[in-house]
């Protein structure tokens, strides 16, 4: 069994998630080094104390040690372990997800989430443990030094003074809730923030980067140029100029041509993923600009990103990767980026207007567990639902997949004809119903 997902183990705490699995992990890490060091960071998630607790007994039990930072964005953890030459890091969250899900995100001595290989093979350690594991009263100091060095670390890759801008951000009761609105203001922006408590009880519910109608009711009256809504580990940005929120692919667009005209694209090329728009292609290609795709996932955008020694990749969902800048998505970072262009470029809307978009739907189609689990093992399962599809709508294109960390079949539709891509949703939405019924 593979315990990992599209990005990192994450399930229903308590459910597919529990302490038991995060105890069976930390000994499985521990295990690789001697002395091994872990960085662990969490969100505000009420069960990422316990969770935070089991895998650093697991890790104690083994004979490694641990850094707890306690809460910080995911990219806090892999910036650390560089920082201080850790063995791996993981980050505790279930990044978007709601309050009752939770996630383990596993990152090496790289600051980068461990290839596929690594994953089947701790995963196969971790079945053959099967433990179960009551949380102890475990001390777990917070590295307080480690969090002031990130934000440190923010303020000196952006080195920007935003003085005069005003800027509202949601930090959804996440990882961000704290730091985010701190290095804005220690960089002389005045920010009205919005969500910033810790209160996981109430983590990404109706506020955050997936429920954008939460900024964008407040962007009407608070006067701000600028809004960013955070996820729940602060690796997803939503954004915002005025009361208009930028789909994501607009937002990848400012960040390409703007490292395009600072010089700074490798080969003049950028990596997206199978969802990427291909107006965006286009758009690219029309100002110089080569796209690069992988699968869906920014662990594969980064690992191509490596290869090619490229220094921008993103996908759809508000994941950016700024190469020069981080190891992973950093939403924190990728706003105080936003804000720079900003205010050197003027209006985002403005400086992205060659971006031409095809139309494109989104379904999420749920299915049980089973059904889940057997389109994981043999992505070939999809050919004849494809196949379907494209001898009725060829000029469109369709994405259709399992979710990595939800039992949910994404479907995706493209194309240059708004009623003909409504109708192919449509028309996929039912291949889908007799789909499942037939697996």
């Amino acid at each position: 069994m593979n315990f990992f997902g599209t990005d990192g183990i994450r399930g229903k705490y308590n459910d597919f998630l529990t302490n038991g699995i995060a105890y069976a992990l930390g000994k499985v890490i521990a295990h690789e080094n001697e002395e091994c060091m872990v960085v662990i960071g969490r969100d505000t998630r009420e069960s990422g104390e316990e969770l935070a607790t089991a895998l650093a007994q697991g890790v104690f039990d083994n004979g490694g040690e641990v850094i707890n930072m306690g809460i910080v964005p995911t990219n806090a953890v892999a910036h650390y372990v560089l920082k201080v030459g850790a063995d791996y890091g993981v980050m505790i969250s279930a990044s978007h997800n709601p309050p009752e899900y939770n996630g383990l995100k596993v990152f090496d001595r790289y600051g980068v989430k461990i290839c596929e290989k690594k994953q089947i093979e701790f995963s196969e350690k971790i079945a053959e443990q099967n433990v179960s594991f009551n949380v102890s009263e475990v001390s777990l100091p917070i590295f307080a030094d480690g969090i002031d060095d990130y934000e440190k670390y923010l303020e000196k890759k952006i080195n920007y003074d935003f003085k005069g801008l005003k800027i509202a951000l949601d930090c959804c009761y996440g990882s961000a809730y704290k730091i985010a609105e701190e290095v804005f203001a220690r960089l002389n922006a005045r920010v009205v923030a919005y969500c910033n408590f810790n209160k996981g009880k109430l983590i990404n519910v109706d506020c955050g980067a997936t429920e954008t109608t939460f900024l964008e009711r407040r962007m009407k009256e608070n006067g701000c140029e600028l809004g960013f809504a955070f996820d729940g580990d602060a690796d997803r940005l939503a954004v915002f100029e005025g009361r208009t929120v930028l789909p994501p692919d607009r937002v990848f667009f400012a960040f390409a041509k703007y490292f395009y005209e600072c010089g700074q694209l490798n080969r003049n090329t950028v990596v997206g993923t199978i969802l990427t728009n291909s107006g965006l292609e286009k758009s690219l290609k029309k100002i110089g600009i080569d796209l690069e795709r992988t699968d869906v996932g920014d662990s594969k955008i980064y690992e191509k990103m490596l290869k090619e020694s490229y220094v921008l990749g993103g996908e759809n969902s508000g994941h950016y990767l700024l190469g020069e800048y981080a190891t992973g998505s950093d939403a924190v970072l990728n706003a105080l980026l936003v804000a720079k262009i900003y205010c050197e470029k003027g209006s985002i809307l403005e400086y992205t207007a060659d971006y031409k978009p095809y139309f494109s739907l989104n379904e999420n189609f749920v299915v049980d567990d089973e059904t889940a689990k057997a389109l994981r093992a043999d992505k070939r399962l999809f050919s004849d639902m494809k196949n379907s599809f494209y001898s009725r709508y060829p000029t469109l294109r369709l994405v259709a997949r399992i979710s990595g960390t939800e039992p949910k079949i994404r479907l995706f539709v493209e194309g240059k004809n708004q009623r003909m891509v409504a109708d192919g949703m449509e028309y996929l939405t039912q291949l889908a119903e007799g789909f499942v019924s037939s697996v």
